[in-house]
């Protein structure tokens, strides 16, 4: 026998609705937040249900937020975007929804933004500079491929990366 306190369902509610009214939030999440206040299935089910009515919560809008904040401030690929609404379980379509409302060259414009002040951080490590910012670039997400074509067509010592 457990000695919880019973949970007060209207204060919950309102909870959770301000908890989804400051930021887009993903269904797993918010679920996730009311089994940590106590919510037993069913009435998680009636608050989700009551929260999407409400529209305060919108798997197709969190996905499309996620993408476009994440693509836009945090710099991030097209690739490491979509691992991380997987891991969110977003549906496969509002990912894939999100991920074709980002620039069709999303990830080659975000290379050749961040390769500039990558290779200048690096610019102490001499003949290798190229080498460490591909290497931030890829960790960021980025195809292996398209990091080397983008580089390639804007290093003048690309010749010093190669060797």
């Amino acid at each position: 026998m457990q000695n919880e306190a019973p949970i007060d369902l209207a204060k919950c509610r309102l909870k959770i609705q301000r908890y989804c009214d400051k930021a887009e939030r993903a269904p797993f999440d918010v679920e996730k937040k009311l089994i940590q206040y106590g919510v037993w299935s069913q009435d998680r089910q009636e608050l989700m249900s009551e929260l999407i009515t409400l529209n305060l919560l919108s798997e197709s809008r969190f996905a499309s937020a996620f993408a476009h904040d994440h693509f836009e401030f945090r710099k991030w690929s097209k690739r490491k975007i979509e691992l991380h609404l997987k891991a969110k379980r977003v549906s496969p379509r509002n990912i894939q929804d999100a991920i074709r409302n980002l620039p069709s060259e999303a990830d080659s414009l975000q290379i050749r933004a961040l390769l500039p002040a990558l290779q200048k951080k690096y610019e102490k490590k001499g003949r290798l500079k190229n080498q460490y910012a591909a290497k931030a670039l890829i960790r960021k997400g980025f195809q292996t491929e398209e990091v080397f074509k983008v580089l390639r067509e804007m290093s003048e010592d690309i010749d010093t990366f190669l060797d």
